[in-house]
């Protein structure tokens, strides 16, 4: 069986790099990218580029352009009505551009330029408008302004930090560490780093330890969304696009085109985390309503801080990092502006209920965790019987199938958000599914219900003492999982198949089932991990290395998209899909991230972290501590900070209101 699996994927990726267009009449369309050599135009010095995205238009009626709408009309392909264009002005249109004529209308000339080129081989006519122009010349960094030294300031004051505390800690008494400089040393590169290699669970409740394989379930999934966003690079100005469209033929990669659907887990194991780390708090100390405000706070100073610091680079030095080529000002320049517009709606954290902005569009995952945190908060204060629970949160999961089915039927949405390739290109914006649905918390509410009582089921089975033996009947039950989540993976490739448009009531049973199926599957597997039933997938989720991924999560998570934006906003030229090329420049991508994203934990996230536990820090936490230490050594959570918190797989911290645990 494994053997005819790995046959099929090789077919299947050889048909791949066989794979042709059969429909000659592609090749009568228009080139969807054109570029000018960027770096070769500006041998003159009064060189201008120009590059736009024209929309193809018939004064008459024309059996090409009917073809060509048609042709768009599939999901699985790009828009070729609308075309993009990059063009030396004083070399591809100097019949048109007059250098010394100041008060010429770039926008008209250019479109001229254009139109005669496609007119004259297609007999079809072009349109561009004003927000989609660019030219300029060579160098396109921003001005700096007193925003680029202020985030420029406060990184210098950060590395300062760190180089001073990393010396305090190393060379002064320990004793002062209680004192004023106390801060300063939560900015030691030697503790963070003893942190940051510290066993996952040590010196912890036992049941903690059962929790080590969520590491590896978080680091495979973080690397996956890294790998999924570096394919934008090579999507960016095609020279053989038909190879990317030919790519939804390949039923291998039609797994990877529903992979959006992952981010369920992160969701999944959030709530989990939460329910679990307060029900064993609750062995300790009673439940109480001040905890809501203490929570939120205490979330939002854990994510702020670094989410902020990368928010200030995006608008300042993250731009000047690219080159500048021809799609500088759509990828580069919208987010800045963006970005400058928007930023404390990101930093309080409803940005995701705001459509159609380019600032930081991953982040839209950071507030609806935030919202769906708070959220898990209040039904976990709220419901303190079992009757409660099991009626709360029946009524929510209904509530989260429900939910996304509305959205789809009445605002006529895809039933799958679908990585089409312009959708691709364009990082989902602009595509209504992503903004009515997908990225809005609401709409993922199944998946935290699904955590919460995967918290509850598996807090309780371990209370009573439950007995690992008499699941291993189900091993192989459960060492199927993977196939059933591939065949949900796969299950959304009838939205973007070849074939007439489906009906709208699959659209909907699909938008209400595919995340909850999905996240069942998560919650399955990782009750397989806490039980310790089975020693096939444990070993492997609970590797070391995979700690040390996780740990970087939200590091990573924050720095991967403006690292990608500044690798796509750097090509000049057209570029040619090869699989082989692709999958090495998508690893280049995730290895240069986690690098990053390594030296900003450690300089950035943990230090943050340590400032926020020694302010909140209460008294009689330390009289825990010092009562614990006779029987274990110095407590230590995931990162190694104070036991009375417990990460969760985006970097949030869960306060434990002053217990260690």
């Amino acid at each position: 069986m494994f053997r005819l699996i790995i046959l099929f994927i090789l077919v299947q990726i050889a048909a791949v790099f066989t794979y042709k267009v059969n429909d000659s009449d592609y090749n009568r369309m228009p080139p969807l990218y054109q570029l000018d050599g960027f770096e070769e135009c500006f041998d003159e010095p009064d060189s201008i580029y120009c590059y736009a995205e024209f929309v193809l238009v018939s004064d008459e009626p024309n059996e090409l352009f009917t073809y060509i709408e048609e042709f768009s009309d599939n999901p699985r392909h790009f828009n070729h009505t609308l075309l993009r264009r990059g063009y030396c002005m004083t070399k591809t249109c100097n019949d048109f551009y007059n250098v010394s004529n100041t008060e010429m209308d770039l926008r008209l000339t250019f479109e001229a330029c254009a139109n005669k080129t496609i007119y004259d081989k297609y007999k079809l006519k072009t349109r561009v408008s004003v927000d989609n122009l660019d030219c300029s010349k060579r160098y396109r960094d921003l001005p700096i302004d007193y925003l680029d030294m202020f985030i420029g300031g406060i990184c210098i004051l950060i590395v300062m930090a760190n180089i001073i505390g990393s010396l305090c800690d190393r060379y002064l008494d320990k004793g002062k560490e209680q004192g004023s400089l106390r801060f300063l040393y939560c900015f030691s590169c030697f503790r963070n780093w003893k942190k940051f290699i510290a066993p996952a669970g040590e010196n912890r409740d036992p049941r903690f330890k059962t929790l080590t394989g969520i590491h590896g379930i978080r680091a495979i999934n973080m690397a996956s969304v890294v790998i999924g966003h570096a394919v934008y690079v090579s999507a960016v100005f095609l020279t053989n696009p038909e190879m990317m469209e030919g790519l939804y033929d390949v039923k291998f990669f039609n797994i990877f085109m529903n992979g959006s659907i992952v981010m369920q887990s992160f969701f999944l194991t959030s709530s989990f985390l939460l329910v679990y780390n307060w029900l064993i708090d609750t062995e300790k100390r009673p439940l109480s309503w001040s905890m809501l405000p203490m929570q939120i706070m205490m979330r939002w100073l854990r994510l702020t801080p670094a989410y902020a610091l990368v928010t200030g680079l995006t608008v300042t030095w993250f731009s000047r990092l690219a080159s500048g080529g021809p799609a500088w000002n759509k990828i580069i320049y919208n987010e800045v502006r963006d970005c400058r517009q928007n930023w404390w709606k990101h930093l309080l954290y409803f940005n995701n209920y705001i459509d159609r902005t380019y600032c930081m569009v991953n982040s839209w995952y950071l507030a609806a965790d935030t919202q769906l945190y708070i959220f898990a908060v209040i039904l976990f204060l709220l419901c303190r019987t079992n009757l409660t629970r099991k009626v709360v949160l029946s009524f929510f999961f209904v509530v989260g199938l429900i939910t996304p089915m509305l959205h789809t039927y009445f605002q006529e949405l895809q039933g799958v958000l679908i990585a089409a390739p312009d959708v691709v290109f364009n990082l989902f914006m602009g595509d209504p599914t992503f903004e009515k649905n997908y990225s809005k918390a609401h709409t993922n509410i199944a998946g935290c219900i699904i955590g919460m009582a995967l918290g509850y089921i598996i807090y309780y089975w371990q209370k009573s003492g439950g007995d690992p033996k008499q699941f291993q009947k189900y091993r192989y039950l459960y060492w199927s999982l993977p196939g059933v989540m591939i065949l949900v993976l796969f299950a959304g490739h009838i939205f973007f198949a070849a074939g007439p448009p489906l009906p709208i009531y699959l659209h909907v049973i699909y938008a209400g089932l595919q995340k909850p199926a999905f996240g069942l599957v998560v919650a399955a597997i990782i009750a397989g991990l806490v039980i310790q039933f089975e020693g096939l997938f444990r070993p492997i989720l609970e590797w070391r290395p995979f700690v040390f991924l996780s740990r970087l999560s939200y590091s990573a998570y924050l720095l991967h998209l403006p690292y990608v934006r500044t690798e796509a906003a750097s090509i000049l030229n057209g570029q040619r899909l090869d699989m082989f090329v692709g999958a090495i420049s998508c690893f280049t991508i995730l290895v240069g991230v986690y690098i990053a994203s390594f030296f900003f934990c450690m300089m950035v996230e943990m230090p943050f972290a340590n400032i926020i536990t020694s302010i909140f820090r209460r008294p009689h936490t330390e009289e825990y501590k010092n009562e614990t230490d006779k029987e274990t050594k110095t407590i230590e959570n995931d990162n190694g900070t104070d036991v009375n918190q417990a990460k969760t797989e985006d970097g949030t911290i869960v306060i434990k209101m002053g217990s260690k645990i």
